[in-house]
């Protein structure tokens, strides 16, 4: 979701941005509710000292955890947590390329 929403944001064309996330279909992976259950309950318990999570980051966060996958973002609220490859991605906000 938040790469098509970027793709899009950042003024790609929609039947590229729609290529790019069909892509990731293969590594695509299913989860229940037993594991949103558990992705909220991370959101409401994340420190206060840190940057608010959204939704998606809670989902995706939880279930690295639980899978014992990497979770490589670069959203500076899960920097120096464990399980996370930090990475810084520039915007361009200059329209399509």
């Amino acid at each position: 979701m938040e790469v098509y929403y970027a793709l899009l944001r950042d003024g790609g064309p929609r039947q590229k941005a729609r290529e790019v996330v069909a892509s990731f279909e293969p590594v695509l992976i299913d989860f229940s509710i037993t594991e949103i259950l558990g992705a909220i309950d991370l959101r409401v318990r994340w420190p206060r000292r840190r940057t608010r999570i959204s939704y998606v980051d809670a989902v995706s966060y939880h279930l690295a955890q639980r899978r014992r996958l990497q979770f490589l973002t670069g959203d500076p609220a899960f920097k120096g947590l464990p399980g996370v490859a930090f990475i810084r991605i520039s915007e361009s906000r200059s329209g399509a390329k």
